[in-house]
């Protein structure tokens, strides 16, 4: 039922979600650490900054770890829907940078939602080819 191609491709999904789950963890502590990393050029640190800062930490820590622990768990019952709320999540994060006109969070959230999303597709691609052939 599952070939080679299919193992590889799982692999792969596990991989990318795996780094993409930790990138946005390590910018949100790094945003933590020093607000002003994800500002653009010339800006300030506000008391608006610093408080964003920790809500993107409140959210993306815990849900990277979430998509952590359900990449590596042995039961992925839980992967399809937590991957799409990440990626969803990025989208958000893309529609913020956009907003204030700041390309950091367009451009790594485009990359992150790209992830999310398009693994979501693919795996639920492959649920629907298995479903078929059984």
């Amino acid at each position: 039922m599952f070939t080679d191609k299919t193992v590889l491709g799982h692999k792969a999904v596990g991989i990318a979600n795996g780094l993409a789950a930790g990138v946005a963890m390590a910018f949100s502590a790094a945003a933590l650490v020093d607000p002003a990393i994800g500002l653009p050029a010339g800006s300030h640190v506000t008391a608006g900054v610093d408080f964003y800062a920790q809500a993107y930490a409140a959210r993306a820590i815990p849900l990277g770890a979430a998509v952590l622990l359900a990449l590596v768990s042995r039961s992925k019952r839980g992967l399809v829907p937590l991957l799409a709320v990440a990626g969803l999540v990025q989208v958000g994060d893309c529609v913020i940078g956009l907003a204030q006109h700041n390309p950091g969070p367009v451009i790594g959230g485009s990359v992150l939602a790209a992830t999310h999303l398009v693994s979501v597709w693919y795996l639920t691609r492959q649920q629907r080819i298995v479903a078929a052939a059984a």
